[in-house]
Parts: structure tokens; sequence; C-alpha cells
């Protein structure tokens, strides 16, 4: 299901938002982060859902600060939650906020995890630091909603953060 989510979020990027096509088998950069994105995030949310129920929504659109050049993505996910999770991603997204260079969090992460058998842990790290999309955690009674925005310039290749975050992409 992850992998379906991934190449459509590519294909329906590229062939939509971006109006082109790139060579059979390739995806534009922005394509590549924002289905790198959508596959970690779906693939958390079937992974920690508890009873395997789990939803994945995506919104492409103008950004309202900049329509002519830049849009907005915003991607969410909604699952029972495990009891646990949510203070286990406030804590990361606390982290990767907080850090000089949210990479370095990232690089710590994987130094602690590499010997992990279930999985990475390393979803939302990647969808923060590699596809720099902001993220937000909502509990929602027994529902876990995650949320990753970017906002993206239309005739750039780079992704550039939130200005109101305060950091940009190196």
């Amino acid at each position: 299901m992850a992998r379906l989510v991934r190449r459509f979020v590519s294909d329906f990027h590229d062939e939509l938002v971006l109006g082109s096509v790139c060579s059979e088998g390739y995806a534009s950069p922005q394509a590549s982060r924002l289905s790198m994105a959508a596959h970690e995030l779906v693939e958390n949310a079937i992974t920690h859902a508890a009873e395997g129920e789990a939803s994945f929504s995506i919104e492409i659109g103008p950004d309202p600060e900049d329509p002519a050049r830049r849009y907005r993505v915003e991607m969410k996910t909604r699952n029972r939650a495990v009891p646990g999770d949510h203070e286990a991603i406030d804590a990361l997204l606390r982290a990767l906020r907080a850090a000089a260079d949210p990479f370095d969090v990232f690089l710590e992460l994987m130094a602690s995890t590499v010997k992990r058998t279930d999985g990475s842990g390393l979803g939302l790290a990647r969808v923060w630091v590699e596809a720099q999309m902001d993220l937000a955690c909502l509990v929602d009674g027994e529902q876990l909603e995650i949320t990753a925005r970017a906002s993206i310039v239309r005739d750039s290749e780079d992704t550039e953060r939130d200005p109101s975050r305060g950091q940009a992409p190196s």
C-alpha cells in the first residue's frame, strides 16, 4: 500500500502539479521528496495503528502567501493510536525543532536505532530532514493525526522550509 501511495504522489505531482513528466522511471526532485514523505507517513500509520485502521490524505494548492510562485503541500495520516506513540512523537518533534541542525538529531537517531529489528524508527525524522517538511502531531480521542506541510517554489528544485520555523534547507 505504501509503495502504491508513493508512486501515485510522485506521478500526480509531476504530471498534474508541474505539468511535465521526467524520463521513464524518474521523478522530479520535488516529487521524489514528497513521495518519500508519503511513503514514510503511510508506512508509519499502518505499522503503528491499533486494529489496523489508518487513513492518508494529501492536499496540494496555491500557497496563500505567494500563489504565483509557490504551492503548499499538506499530507495527513490518522490511525487509532497505540498507547505511548503520541509521547514518543512529541519528544522527537521537540528535539528536531530545538536543534541548531536537525540533521544532527537525525544522525543520532540513526546511531541509536541501528540494531533494531522492528523497523528503523526513522520515518518521521526522514520526513522532517530529507523531505524538509514541517510536522505536527495531534491526538483526537483515540485517533493520532500526523500532519506534514511544505511550501514549494514552482520554478525551483529546492523545497523551502516554512519561514515561521526559522530554518532553511542546506
